[in-house]
């Protein structure tokens, strides 16, 4: 075998009969073990291609795998696979006995091929459609007019959240119980759960959580079936198995029970995902499920420096839910962790930016090199005003930047309307933003009143309305759409910029639709809001006259200037931002994790109920999670002070900074050197 493997990657690639549990340490070189292991199978132990199975979460992971073992078996055919057009890790042929390749996939690949090749045992037809979320929305909207409940009181996105978690976590509609006798809304939800079934099961499509629980059913109600794959499936495979949901553990739990040569790859440590239904009792209980299970653990990181390792060991050392381990690196000391404490956000922004220029300024570091981390996207706003300032490029990873963010742009909208009624891009927007009932049709026969007559679309809304072009229904709904739009206009005259946008989304009943709606992208939502107001006040801070009526047209010019701005393309490449969870699995040279603070992080959810052992325990495996992710340098920041919805907040720093030993940080405080730019605080 040509991959070199230290002593302990060896031991779980040789041991092939029987469970094994691997707890991969951070960095620790797990992708290397699983592709040795896969390889050792086929080249050592004669085990036919097909008898391997891999399955782990993104088709990235999947690919870098299947790359891994191709390079190393000279595997033609993985090869040829790629260059014919398919996208690695997807469903690009059957699962056969024959199959010249292992069966390297995402969980959903793996059984959305399953299903194709079995579902003629089960009551769907074969050219089963599966629903995106769009789709899903749809159809739980009808299922609520046809159950005559309110979309207001059961919001559409909330209940489709529940109903995905029902299925990670394997329940099906009569499994869920209500708490008690007078819990309405469990039994409602129950009630639309069971009709949304009904309804997929009518289009004969499955949603994306049905993929990995109905194939559980089909295969744990066929026992033909289910040993087929069985006889197939001999060598399992997991990767990340601490971030399997429940549906995912009982779909391997019983594929693997009849030869149980079953390999699960993770770290408890870097369970981070449990609002996505990952339960990290999987990976814990692993032991009580296969009592002969071999135990291999990877301590030696190759990663970071010692300082950075030993730093993060210390942290992740309070949680009680965990494996011991003890990670360690040949790699050199390193720096100390830079602790800094700011005065606010602003600061806060202003430091990072500078250091990480500082950093590209003495090399061999370039922009690509560096990344921020901070616990809510709505952080984000801060670092992009001072990159954008610096003509420095940066990528936001799993987010928009934050003019780009959906929410932002509706307000935005709003305001511009507010300011140019003749603004058509803008109107069309925000007509049915929040959901006001008028549709594509409507819109449609609007715009061509506005065609025909060589009309702004705004007249041509008044023209509909004064010739009575549209029906009653959404006549009224026009009406009182215009209406706002007035009462609006007169706030606009009576309030100061910051609060001018509490009125919009009171109005407007924007925030309220959030709040309804009760799901995680609905909160960051919120959060972003926020951010919002703080930029308004920001704006309005230094100016003698702040109504809105004054600073509307210039906040509106002043976003236009930044969000247009085109940055131009250098040598060094970007800054990379993303949220703490966006994080795993990724590494960079230097990283900032900003916003250390109580309340932020952990997040104000965990803090208010600080008696929530799992909820702080996952909190601090997020933290180091983010810790690992540098290989040479991690700088951690907070601020004294902090804007939190509107209000300007004292901050206590983060207590995971308290559980790093001081021997490992440069604490520095520029609190004290530098005033808070918050005007209330620098008199």
């Amino acid at each position: 075998m040509d991959i070199p493997l230290n002593d302990k990657q060896l031991e779980g690639v040789e041991a092939t009969d029987g469970p094994v549990l691997v707890i991969a340490g951070a960095g620790s070189g797990k992708t290397r073990l699983l592709t040795a292991r896969i390889i050792h199978l086929i080249s050592e132990k004669d085990i036919p291609p097909s008898q391997i199975l891999a399955v782990t979460f993104t088709n990235k992971a999947a690919s870098e795998m299947q790359e891994r073992v191709s390079r190393a078996l000279n595997c033609v055919g993985f090869a040829a696979r790629k260059s014919s057009g398919g996208v690695i890790g997807m469903p690009f042929y059957n699962i056969s006995p024959s199959s010249p390749f292992p069966h390297i996939s995402t969980f959903h690949s793996m059984c959305v091929r399953i299903l194709r090749q079995e579902i003629s045992i089960t009551p769907y037809q074969n050219a089963f459609l599966i629903y995106d979320e769009d789709d899903q929305l749809v159809l739980i909207k009808n299922c609520l007019k046809k159950l005559d409940l309110s979309d207001s009181r059961y919001s559409p996105k909330s209940i489709l959240y529940q109903i995905n978690s029902a299925k990670c976590a394997s329940l099906e509609p009569h499994e869920i119980q209500s708490q008690n006798s007078f819990d309405f809304y469990t039994k409602a939800f129950v009630r639309i759960y069971e009709e949304y079934q009904k309804e997929l099961f009518k289009n004969n499509a499955i949603d994306f959580g049905e993929i990995i629980t109905l194939t559980y059913r089909l295969l744990r109600d066929n026992p033909s079936t289910l040993e087929k794959y069985q006889e197939l499936f001999r060598f399992i495979h997991v990767d990340e198995y601490q971030d399997t949901n429940r549906a995912q553990y009982l779909l391997i739990k019983l594929i693997a029970s009849k030869y149980q040569n079953l390999c699960v790859v993770g770290d408890e440590d870097q369970s981070i995902y449990k609002w996505r239904g990952a339960d990290i009792q999987n990976i814990l209980d692993f032991e009580k499920d296969y009592p002969a299970a071999k135990v291999v653990v990877l301590e030696e990181n190759y990663r970071s420096t010692k300082t950075i390792i030993t730093a993060s060991s210390h942290l992740i050392s309070n949680n009680t839910s965990r494996k011991p381990k003890n990670l360690w690196t040949q790699n050199e000391a390193g720096q100390l962790i830079q602790q800094y404490q700011v005065s606010d956000e602003k600061t806060e922004a202003e430091l990072v930016v500078s250091q990480l220029k500082q950093s590209c300024s003495q090399g061999p570091v370039s922009f690509n090199d560096i990344a921020i981390f901070y616990r809510t996207n709505a952080q984000s706003r801060a670092f992009e005003d001072v990159l954008r300032r610096e003509k420095i490029p940066y990528k936001v990873i799993g987010g928009f930047k934050f003019y780009e963010r959906k929410e932002i742009k509706d307000v935005l909208a709003y305001f511009k309307v507010l300011i140019n009624s003749q603004d058509s891009v803008s109107l069309k927007r925000i007509i049915n933003v929040p959901q006001r009932s008028i549709g594509k049709t409507t819109l449609e026969k609007i715009e061509k009143i506005a065609f025909e007559k060589n009309l702004h679309f705004k007249e041509a809304l008044s023209e509909s309305l004064r010739d009575k072009l549209l029906p009653k229904a959404t006549q009224n709904k026009i009406e009182n759409f215009i209406k706002l739009l007035e009462e609006l206009r007169k706030a606009i005259t009576v309030h100061i910029l910051s609060e001018f946008l509490d009125v919009v989304l009171e109005k407007t009943q924007y925030l309220t639709e959030l709040k309804t709606e009760n799901t995680i992208e609905a909160q960051a939502r919120i959060e972003n809001l926020q951010e919002l107001k703080h930029v308004l006040m920001e704006f309005e801070q230094d100016k003698t006259d702040k109504q809105a009526t004054s600073l509307l047209p210039l906040f509106i010019e002043n976003v236009s200037l930044v969000g247009d701005g085109k940055q131009e393309f250098l040598p060094q490449g970007s800054v990379t931002m993303m949220t703490l969870h966006m994080s795993k699995g990724l590494e960079f040279p230097i990283v900032f994790m900003v916003g250390q603070e109580e309340g932020l992080f952990p997040s104000y959810r965990t803090y208010e109920d600080s008696d929530d052992v799992e909820e702080i325990e996952e909190e601090r495996r997020l933290c180091y999670v983010g810790m690992t992710r540098a290989r040479w340098k991690l700088y951690m920041t907070h601020a004294v002070f902090r804007r939190v919805h509107g209000n300007i907040v004292y901050q206590k720093p983060s207590r995971f900074l308290n559980e790093i030993p001081e021997k490992y940080k440069n604490f520095i405080d520029l609190s004290k050197n530098r005033y808070s730019t918050f005007w209330p605080l620098s008199r």
